[in-house]
């Protein structure tokens, strides 16, 4: 499990492993339902700078033994899964250590590249089985990648991704104009036209950080959901452990409206984790820096309030956004595709958006002729329309 114990000076990556835990735990237990092989492929495995002797505080360490849990739990049940997992590492050294990884884990069928990803890649994809669920992780140490090579990836059928977008050095580079990280960004985030909305925005004197990073969380976003045939692209911010700025955002895509639900609860729960952990980091530093933490103890006792705010905000604009995609008669939509869309846009789980929604239909907002007798929320079959 992962411990904040190891993270002492990357607690960013402490709150990305946590929402890696989170997820891969759920996703690899449900997905062995339905699916009888189940695969992971990490492109740019490490590890670096892990502290843990079993590797727990590495990305491949904990989808690992996501999938050594799922595996022996299904077992358990009757059910036989096979569990593989594809890692990739260019670097010698740290191959090195990910070439010993695989005794560990004795129920998945390890295999290791000493490689660079898009150079094996095709041969990973040839020789991945078809009927196999799979889940890329692609989390480069800089921000450097063409996405139009990963197209064959990102469309293959039964998968999810996520991706790590180094966004406070992208953000940076954007604004460069020479010609050689002009063509990098153009590679990595190919559609979306978010170069001329940037353009557009420096040129009028609003280019604020959070528009510039609407503009390129967007464009992003949409080259994903292009290339990938996604129904839904979500993307969750990481920050610095001591200054309020974004230091990468980590971009999810699936074609599964239950996918969404469950990256909006691992989400949320990473969130939290995260404002604890930066909270207690800065009184760490004002302690040490001055002496005087005794006296800096409120910014501990803040962090969660303002996370409390954005998620406040955040419900507000679902109820808007619930309402503005319910069609007006005579037409409906199925609930289970409304709620998705409305997952998909605002950080919310769906518990709070059922909440919402029977609100509305107590209201007589939302219409659901459906509605049984006795039901407290809406069922994912019903139809919906606006009052």
């Amino acid at each position: 499990m992962v411990s904040l114990h190891d993270y002492a000076g990357r607690e960013q990556s402490y709150v990305k492993h946590i929402f890696l835990e989170g997820y891969l735990e759920r996703l690899v237990h449900k997905t062995a339902s339905a699916y009888s092989h189940v695969v992971y492929i990490d492109g740019f495995a490490g590890p670096w700078q892990s502290a843990n002797e079993k590797f727990e505080d590495t990305s491949f360490g904990i989808a690992l033994n996501a999938l050594s849990r799922a595996k022996a739990s299904w077992k358990e049940k009757g059910h036989e899964v096979l569990m593989s997992a594809f890692l990739v590492e260019r670097d010698q050294s740290a191959y090195q250590q990910l070439g010993s990884i695989g005794p560990r884990y004795p129920d998945v069928t390890v295999r290791t590249y000493n490689d660079d990803f898009l150079a094996v890649l095709p041969t990973i994809l040839r020789d991945l089985p078809s009927a196999a669920f799979t889940f890329f992780l692609i989390d480069p140490k800089g921000w450097r990648i063409r996405l139009l090579e990963l197209k064959a990836m990102l469309a293959r059928p039964s998968s999810e991704v996520v991706f790590n977008f180094m966004f406070d050095f992208i953000n940076r580079a954007a604004s460069i104009k020479e010609a050689a990280v002009a063509s990098g960004l153009n590679d990595l985030i190919p559609f979306g036209d978010w170069r001329t909305r940037l353009e557009a925005a420096e040129g009028s004197g609003n280019a604020t950080p959070d528009l510039r990073q609407t503009i390129l969380v967007d464009g992003f976003s949409q080259s994903l959901m292009k290339l990938g045939n996604y129904a839904y692209v979500a993307e969750t911010t990481v920050l610095r452990p001591l200054t309020d700025r974004p230091l990468y955002c980590l971009f999810y895509a699936t074609r599964h409206p239950k996918g969404i639900e469950v990256f909006r609860d691992c989400q949320i729960a990473a969130l939290k984790k995260q404002s604890t952990t930066r909270a207690t980091a800065k009184v760490k530093h004002v302690a040490m820096t001055s002496g005087q933490g005794e006296l800096f103890q409120s910014v501990h006792d803040m962090a969660p309030d303002e996370l409390d705010t954005f998620l406040q905000e955040q419900r507000a604009k679902a109820e808007e956004t619930l309402l503005e995609f319910a069609p007006t008669a005579p037409r409906f939509i199925g609930y289970d595709k409304l709620r998705a869309l409305v997952l998909a846009r605002h950080v919310v789980r769906l518990t709070d958006v059922n909440k919402i929604a029977a609100r509305f239909h107590h209201e007589n907002r939302l219409l659901f002729p459906d509605w049984e007798s006795g039901r407290k929320v809406p069922q994912p079959d019903y139809r919906t329309r606006r009052a």
